[in-house]
């Protein structure tokens, strides 16, 4: 068994025997991304506004309170307004996040990041979308808070895309595209990389990641949206080196989900002959340091 971080899901919506699994995997402390309504299966006719977003952020706070005593898991949660999701008045959560990111379970403003592909078929245009993300880069960057970057999602026959056909980059550069916008922005704000994990990295943007930013880059295995199995994530952590790679999990509620995604990952790893000390980096160390989450290092 590795001890490892999950540093990125959305675990709080799985059912106890989940989290009792996931403990004895190996898993000591986890992110969770709050802000997306999709994730606790809700159907929605329009969009939602503050107070439906609020109750996102709130129910994973109240449950990283008691985790550790009941799964001995450690919790934090990152907090955002998800572009995936149109969203009313989201100028008001911006507003409130710094208030919020005073709770001791807060660590990061996450999951953010244009995407074009959306849940509901509640489309959300992406000027809109581009001054919601810029205005919580510029957050991020105030309050000296780590940012999660969402890239965006795998694009599949049947998602909802707004203005189809419009302004949308060939599908292999999909992916690509939307991140050179995401750091655009990032950068005309100026948000230090070493405050960014460029998250759901795949082969696709893992190269531009290493070679056109200094973030860290998260690979998320666990869900069947955008699964990645342990010898792509072996692949890409011996091309290019364990020391700005961290694993998580992504897991969500409505997609079928691979519960030992990551420590499955982290043995491919160690049966290719990661070292000892780039295995705990990629496991434990660089989402550790990445979120600053100040945990003692596992014995």
């Amino acid at each position: 068994m590795i001890p490892y971080i999950d540093s990125h899901c959305h675990s709080h919506v799985l059912p106890h025997d989940a989290w009792e699994e996931l403990s004895m995997t190996g898993m000591v402390a986890c992110v969770i991304s709050a802000g997306n309504p999709a994730v606790y299966r809700e159907v929605l006719t329009e969009p939602p506004g503050p107070a439906e977003i609020r109750r996102c952020w709130e129910h994973p706070i109240r449950f990283a309170r008691l985790s550790e005593r009941r799964h001995f898991v450690r919790v934090f949660v990152a907090v955002g307004v998800s572009s995936v999701t149109r969203v009313r008045g989201w100028e008001r959560l911006v507003e409130a996040i710094p208030e919020v990111a005073k709770d001791p379970a807060v660590v990061a403003i996450g999951e953010v990041g244009l995407d074009p592909v959306q849940h509901f078929g509640l489309t959300w245009p992406m000027a809109d979308q581009e001054a919601c993300f810029a205005a919580q880069v510029s957050l991020a960057k105030a309050l000296d808070l780590p940012l999660i970057l969402h890239t965006s999602s795998p694009r599949r026959p049947g998602e909802q895309i707004p203005q189809r056909g419009a302004d949308l980059p060939p599908e292999e550069r999909h992916r690509l595209h939307y991140l050179e916008r995401d750091m655009a922005i990032i950068n005309k704000v100026g948000l230090d990389h070493a405050r960014l994990i460029v998250d759901h990295v795949d082969e696709s943007i893992i190269e531009y990641v290493h070679r056109e930013t200094a973030a860290w880059a998260g690979i998320s295995t666990g869900s069947l949206q955008r699964y990645i199995a342990a010898a792509a994530v072996a692949d890409m952590v011996t091309r290019y080196g364990p020391d700005r790679i961290l694993l998580n999990s992504d897991h969500v509620g409505y997609r079928a989900i691979d519960l030992f995604s990551v420590p499955k990952s982290l043995r491919e790893l160690r049966r290719r002959g990661l070292p000892e000390e780039g295995l705990r980096r990629v496991a434990f160390d660089n989402a550790n340091h990445a979120l600053r989450l100040g945990l003692p290092a596992p014995r």
